[in-house]
């Protein structure tokens, strides 16, 4: 699934490179044989298009535009995509990219009057918009045409109980038409064998679903599990995330899960994608690009700090200075997480254990480096290879969070979003010392989820400094 949503972005993304590029050029032969005076300087239009300023420009200006539409969130999802949507996302980015061009490159041209200054605008933003959107528009509806020719509707697996199914089936079949999606089997949720009841969709085990995934053979779920407990429902959605599939649930289920809905389908009955964070496409978009510029600025400020702790670690314990470990990240996805070794080595002999303010396993630099928070900077390389995010959950191991689900399912939902260098839960609790801190820990982060936005971003992140200024990280 993964790898075809790459091969798709990239896709749109070399259809929007190339079409800014035509956009440009037709805008910049445009400008040669309607503005007056250009002619005069140049004496044809390829002795234009090779002058070393347009040469520069064309050059430069598609990658000025690819970041605007990066930043757009255009390419945040990129099946399924509301034409509505494509072309607003089109119409801002293409405003936004003129005014850019405009007041970058033009602004200083002598034009013999003012209303040629709006007319140049205009005409830049009529090419680059027509030219984008239709490269657009084209290649979404043969994306879409195909999909229909080969008979290919988003398969879906319904997640329910046997007795259920066809009930489901009938009640979802209007929203599954308008979202060119087909039940093509079922896993039956009843924790004991039920009775075998009619119904012509065929039935699979959770086992199966990883092979079938992979295969390409499911597109999403659909839990329909309106009989089952809040805990039962989690428990499900845990075993569903690492598939790195969509996960719809109804309004009323979704209360379930999650405080927050966002559904835009006014003609069909809602289904509610509970994977994902529930942020705007171009905000996911300005965060992730906002983690990156941060982390990369970030790890070249603190390199000298790094190596001047690293000396340090190695004189005052034997052993390596960096130290990694496997955790638990987005969509339960695992990754090894990098930091500064601030514990003795081969500090866990008999299994994962938690640290306290007391430990004895801790080194004299460690104290240190904990009490500043020095020792996650290796962190800001998790994010630039997008394994992290500045803010958001801290991530876990994977033997405590077999540790805290009995305790707190909801923890599952934490796996919705990239987990972060800090956190609104680190803020308040700092380590945690046992799983009953780890909870406690753990609902802030989940209000973090309920309510993420950038500007909560900026608030932790803020807070986060005065922490480690105030050497309270501990």
């Amino acid at each position: 699934m993964r790898e075809s949503v790459r091969k798709l972005r990239l896709t749109y993304l070399l259809s929007d490179y190339i079409s800014t590029l035509g956009g440009v050029a037709l805008f910049t032969l445009l400008r040669f044989y309607i503005i007056p005076g250009i002619k005069e300087v140049y004496t044809s239009a390829s002795h234009f298009f090779m002058s070393g300023g347009v040469v520069f420009t064309i050059a430069l200006f598609p990658l000025v535009m690819m970041l605007l539409y990066y930043l757009s969130g255009y390419y945040e999802q990129v099946y399924n995509k509301s034409r509505v949507k494509e072309f607003l996302s089109t119409l801002a980015s293409t405003v936004l990219g003129a005014i850019v061009f405009f007041m970058a490159v033009l602004l200083n041209d002598v034009l013999p009057l003012r209303i040629y200054n709006y007319e140049v605008l205009l005409m830049l933003f009529v090419c680059l918009f027509c030219v984008v959107y239709m490269a657009r528009l084209v290649l979404t509806t043969v994306l879409k045409h195909r999909t229909m020719a080969a008979g290919r509707e988003r398969r879906i697996v319904l997640v329910a109980r046997r007795k259920s199914v066809d009930g489901c089936v009938a009640r979802l079949a209007s929203v599954m038409k308008d979202e060119g999606m087909k039940v093509s089997a079922f896993v039956n949720t009843a924790v004991a064998d039920e009775t075998s009841c009619n119904t012509c969709v065929p039935e699979i085990n959770y086992a199966d679903l990883p092979s079938l995934v992979a295969e390409r053979k499911v597109d999403g779920f659909v839990l329909c599990m309106g009989e089952e407990d809040n805990a039962s429902m989690l428990r499900v959605v845990n075993r569903l995330f690492p598939l790195d599939c969509p996960i719809y649930v109804t309004p009323d289920e979704c209360g379930l899960v999650t405080a927050n809905v966002r559904y835009e389908n006014v003609l069909a009955d809602p289904l509610v994608d509970i994977s994902r964070s529930d942020m705007p496409g171009n905000v996911l978009a300005i965060k992730r690009f906002c983690d990156i510029v941060c982390a990369s600025i970030g790890l070249v400020v603190v390199s000298p700090v790094i190596l001047a702790l690293g000396i340090i670690i190695k004189r005052q314990s034997p052993g390596p200075i960096f130290y990694s470990q496997e955790r638990i990240g987005y969509h339960k996805r695992p990754f090894r997480i990098y930091k500064l070794r601030s514990m003795v080595a081969e500090s866990e002999p008999d299994g994962p254990q938690l640290s306290s303010d007391e430990d004895p396993r801790v080194t004299r630099i460690g104290h240190f480096m904990r009490k500043y928070r020095l020792d996650e900077l290796p962190n800001l390389w998790n994010v630039i290879r997008g394994d992290m995010s500045v803010v958001g959950p801290r991530p876990e191991r994977e033997y405590f969070i077999k540790q805290i689900l009995p305790h707190a399912p909801y923890y599952t939902l934490l796996h919705q979003v990239r987990p972060g260098l800090t956190s609104w839960g680190m803020v308040k609790y700092g380590y945690a010392s046992s799983v009953d801190e780890m909870i406690a820990r753990f609902k802030y982060d989940l209000l973090y989820i309920q309510n993420i936005s950038l500007s909560l971003d900026i608030k932790i992140m803020f807070y986060t400094v005065r922490t480690i200024l105030k050497g309270e990280g501990k």
